[in-house]
């Protein structure tokens, strides 16, 4: 199975003569490299550009250089306000979901017969930042001397390992490198390269494919004895300015006490559009440090950015609809991939007996979804620009199946009672449900953090099963506490922003307990990720949704696995494995008139590094 893209569209000079035509590509540059050239500082253009670099399809139309790309971010946890900005990994996410994975750093990649080896091809001439030759030896630093040293890395990433053994690489020269795995590994191309193919260690994410062995090793213990990993780990952060990089902008200004990141275009950087210029277009990105999100927030209305995609309170809507001709910028509204802003995680393996059957039991959890007046919820704490759904992956999505995002969605609370009935839930004289047994049922919804939005919407959920009969009530504390206790199996009720509506595949912990982050059974999560040492020993139910799983991952046939999706999906939600209420709230993305090829209209998902898969170097000022 061979995949790859062929580049087309360069500008060719043609030489014509009695024996034939010779053609030779012609690239173009910004005019500051042009200058550095010119001065003997810089290679030419050809010799920093790979043999056949990727061509990036303008959204709108071939650009410009030059120009100070303005954004801000709330500081070093914000590390994906510039991270997904510079999405470069070894294969990349298309920008329609429903295509197949793209070509990156590797301009081609194919299986096997058996599915257990997977070839890498590179693009012959890449360079780092610096200039110095990017080849196979910086993903196997990364694999030998990263990802396997206890040191660093405290257990390999699980798509690397298969059948309880890591991945073995076989180098064949400086461009071509072989996977293999002891069995066919259907996580490598969508988790290892495009998902998790970048330049380690992607801020407090800590996955990549490559780093940079020529600037590191002389920082890594194995290789320097005066060396230590504390050093190690601080030239290898992200923020290192001294880092090379294969970015199309490098980081140039950040550290201790500064208010702003600067991050400046890299002259290296391997991809041209059509017409053979090098990009990216813009000179330099700055980003303003922001210490509270409403200051950044005011700084966009009044026109103070150029494209922000981050920390835009949808609250803040009417603000920049009202401001927008004033200050020059248009106002997007991107949907998320979100499967539901908040979903609530019925616990199936709570330790509580009793309550343990009721939670398994899915007319329970139907009666639940029905109780919840999602259009209430829609227009009091979204604006009514969410779409009311129960959870399932958003259309955009390959795995979508119509009908599936209603399921028990209408509001329906004489159905509720009725199934609450037919369980044996009786009212008392107070109005409130027993247990079967007749003993006292009260349930906890707990959760984080909560915006106004999201605790507008726990309380109306609430109200709405607690008129059902059902005593609820809700528990918020510190995020540190509350993951503690969701992942401990000590949360009833568990509330999260339920993102990967796309592809939840990648990291399927929202669709059947895939470890103890799955918070509809994190202990039967537990024991499928311990291999049955350690948590619950799984219902039959969920042993066959952790089969189907382990088919997915066995195989290299993209519609094989298709199938397996579907069928996944389709079990979570006839299940109610999660209740859904709105999904697909819009990102709200604060765009400058002048500002070109960013689409009206595109689906966001941080699994997909969204806004990396608009390809922003590309992104131009039309001034």
């Amino acid at each position: 199975m061979k995949r790859s893209i062929l580049l087309v569209g360069l500008v060719l000079v043609i030489i014509g003569s009695g024996l034939g035509i010779y053609a030779a590509p012609k690239y173009n540059e910004a005019p500051e490299l042009a200058a550095l050239v010119k001065a003997g500082k810089l290679p030419p253009v050809e010799e920093r550009l790979p043999k056949e670099p990727l061509v990036v399809k303008p959204i709108e139309s071939i650009g410009k250089y030059g120009g100070v790309w303005r954004r801000g971010f709330t500081g070093v946890n914000d590390f994906h306000a510039f991270g997904r900005h510079v999405y470069d990994p070894i294969l990349r996410w298309p920008q329609d979901p429903k295509d197949p994975i793209q070509p990156g750093l590797a301009k081609e990649w194919f299986w096997s017969n058996d599915g257990k080896v997977l070839t890498l091809r590179l693009r012959e001439g890449l360079k780092w930042s610096d200039g110095h030759p990017f080849t196979t030896q910086d993903i196997t630093f990364w694999w030998y001397d990263i990802e396997l040293d206890p040191n660093i890395t405290a257990a390999p990433h699980s798509e690397w390992i298969v059948d309880g053994k890591p991945m073995e690489l076989e180098v064949v020269d400086d461009y071509t490198i072989k996977l293999k795995f002891a069995k066919p590994n259907g996580l490598a191309e969508a988790v290892g390269l495009a998902f998790h193919g970048n330049q380690w260690p992607l801020g407090f994410e800590r996955f990549g494919f490559f780093a940079p062995r020529h600037y590191l090793e002389q920082f890594h213990p194995k290789y320097n004895p005066k060396a230590d990993y504390a050093l190690f780990e601080e030239k290898a952060l992200d923020y290192n300015t001294e880092r090379p990089v294969m970015t199309a902008w490098k980081i140039t200004e950040w550290g201790p006490g500064a208010t702003r990141l600067v991050a400046k275009r890299n002259p290296y950087y391997w991809k041209v559009d059509p017409a053979g210029n090098q990009l990216p277009y813009i000179d330099e990105i700055v980003l303003t440090l922001f210490e509270d999100v409403e200051a950044l927030n005011l700084r966009a209305i009044e026109g103070g950015f150029d494209f922000q995609f981050r920390r835009i309170s949808l609250s803040n809507y009417p603000s920049l609809i009202a401001n927008r001709d004033r200050y020059g910028y248009r106002v997007l509204r991107w949907p998320d991939a979100l499967s539901t802003k908040s979903g609530y995680f019925i616990n199936q393996s709570i330790d509580d007996k009793g309550l343990r059957e009721i939670f398994q039991n899915p007319k329970f959890r139907q009666a639940l979804s029905l109780a919840i007046n999602r259009e209430q919820i829609n227009e009091v704490s979204y604006l009514g620009t969410g779409v009311p759904r129960s959870f399932s992956v958003v259309p955009d999505s390959p795995y979508f199946e119509p009908g599936t995002d209603q399921l028990y969605a209408q509001y329906d609370p004489v159905l509720a009672n009725k199934l609450l009935d037919e369980i044996g839930l009786r009212k008392g004289p107070d109005g409130f449900r027993t247990r079967p047994d007749g003993s006292r049922l009260a349930i906890t919804v707990e959760g984080t953090d909560w915006d106004k939005a999201t605790l507008d919407e726990v309380e109306l959920v609430v109200a709405a099963w607690n008129s059902i009969g059902i005593r609820t009530t809700m528990n918020i504390m510190s995020r540190e506490i509350y993951w503690t206790r969701a992942c401990s199996n000590e949360v009833e009720v568990a509330v999260w922003t339920v993102d990967r509506g796309i592809n939840p595949m990648v990291d399927p912990i929202y669709i059947f307990p895939f470890d103890e982050r799955s918070w509809m059974a994190p202990a039967f999560g537990t024991w499928y990720k311990s291999q049955g040492k350690l948590g619950q020993e799984p219902t039959p139910f969920f042993k066959e949704m952790m089969a189907l799983y382990d088919e997915f991952r066995a195989t290299v046939d993209p519609d094989k696995q298709n199938e397996i999706a579907k069928k996944l999906i389709r079990m979570n939600v006839e299940n109610v494995l999660v209740i859904g209420t709105v999904g697909m709230t819009p990102s709200v993305v604060v765009v400058g008139n002048d500002f070109r090829n960013v689409p009206d209209n595109f689906t966001t998902d941080w699994i997909y590094m969204a806004p990396g898969t608009l390809e922003p170097c590309h992104f131009y000022f039309d001034r």
